[in-house]
């Protein structure tokens, strides 16, 4: 047996875990689709409405910020392993590339910090001296999420296949200029907040949210099992990410069950608004 391949207590155990979760989250969890997918949003998310979208009425899963947040994350993947085909690309980008996204995700944690600081606090404006706006949140969101998968690519890269290629996954400026275009389309089209595109912006935000971890968790699978660099495409590598799929089960049903325990709610957070 070649170390891509596994045998049937991991293939079915897998599968198993993964159909079932989804039974569970389409017939025993209260709600149409929409309200389903908040399950997904209130793992990650306070989802308190005063900071949140609405589309035709709609809250969506996810605050203005993660919105953001995963639906740039999962554009990036797009683009980087859809668009570009950078799957065998397992160096990081140049320093200098890395150093100007480190810069567009900066305003992620300081306007974090500022909007924090307004309720915890009780500041007027908020310790760097401004009122946190629904886009600033959303934008510096976006930049977030593409940081996390110029970030997620290569780290992917390294640890699944064996045909990898000596070259960075984000090559140049003007392809940094590429992704930076691509996420401000998927980000005014957001901004748009209209109504017939509710479904697809609930949906693809949510489904950066488990993307992620997805990715992280077939990276855990792969290296707690010591299967490093053994896998030639995304087909060999089906099994990890069914088993990425059970770690984003875990991490998204535990989180929801201790803050459905803690707090009662899935929609924002007692005592704030």
């Amino acid at each position: 047996m070649s170390r891509a391949q596994f045998s049937r207590g991991w293939v079915w155990s897998g599968v198993a875990l993964v159909v079932l979760a989804l039974l569970g989250l389409f017939f025993f969890t209260p709600g149409d689709l929409l309200r389903k997918a908040d399950y997904i949003g209130a793992a990650v998310c306070h989802r308190r409405a005063v900071h949140s979208f609405f589309i035709a009425g709609h809250q969506l899963p996810l605050c203005e910020r993660c919105t953001g947040t995963f639906s740039g994350a999962l554009t990036g993947l797009l683009v980087q392993w859809g668009l570009w085909q950078r799957r065998r690309s397992f160096r990081f980008p140049r320093t200098a590339h890395l150093i100007v996204v480190g810069l567009l995700a900066a305003p992620w944690v300081l306007d974090g910090v500022n909007s924090a600081s307004v309720e915890f606090l009780g500041t007027a404006t908020g310790v760097l001296g401004y009122v946190s706006q629904p886009w600033g949140r959303f934008l510096s969101g976006i930049l977030m999420g593409m940081a996390m998968s110029v970030a997620l690519v290569p780290s992917f890269n390294q640890v699944l296949w064996r045909d990898v290629e000596d070259a960075p996954t984000l090559r140049s400026w003007r392809e940094l200029l590429t992704l930076l275009v691509i996420e401000g389309g998927v980000a005014a089209a957001i901004l748009s907040l209209k109504p017939v595109l509710l479904y697809p912006v609930a949906f693809y935000s949510v489904s950066g949210v488990v993307a992620m971890f997805v990715c992280l968790g077939a990276m855990v699978f792969v290296m707690a099992l010591e299967r490093e660099n053994a896998f030639g495409g995304w087909r060999e590598a089906w099994v990890p990410l069914v088993w990425g799929g059970v770690f984003a089960i875990l991490v998204i049903g535990g989180m929801d069950a201790l803050r459905l325990h803690l707090t009662g709610t899935l929609d924002g957070l007692p005592g704030l608004r």
